[in-house]
């Protein structure tokens, strides 16, 4: 997906959505985290900083990315919550993985820790 500073979260919801998932439903559980983390967390780790400044509506619309590879995942239907089941994945909601991921690139630059990059 291009990224765009002043609609990140639009072109990467338009990017998301065109994602045919019906043929990968048959998957197990494990190979279906396995390909969440590979198209969605990966980017989102991938651009942290430029996602720290996104609007609330940007935001959400990624979060509904996240909660859409959660129901993938567990198969559930589109009106079922997902807390819960973002919990037993150990899935941080979008503003608090942008967040988390933030710090600790922060933390590893003050301590040396780091890539020399």
């Amino acid at each position: 997906a291009v990224v765009s500073t002043q609609s990140t979260g639009t072109n990467v919801f338009q990017y998301f959505s065109k994602l045919d998932m019906s043929n990968f439903r048959r998957l197990t559980k494990s190979l279906k985290i396995q390909l969440v983390h590979t198209l969605i967390h990966s980017w989102l780790d991938f651009g942290n900083a430029l996602l720290a400044g996104i609007t609330k509506c940007d935001l959400h619309r990624l979060q509904k990315i996240q909660n859409s590879a959660v129901r993938f995942i567990y198969g559930t239907q589109g009106w079922r919550g997902v807390t819960k089941m973002k919990q037993q994945l150990g899935f941080l909601p979008v503003d608090k993985r942008i967040e988390f991921k933030t710090c600790l690139l922060t933390f590893k630059c003050l301590n040396g820790l780091a890539p020399p990059y």
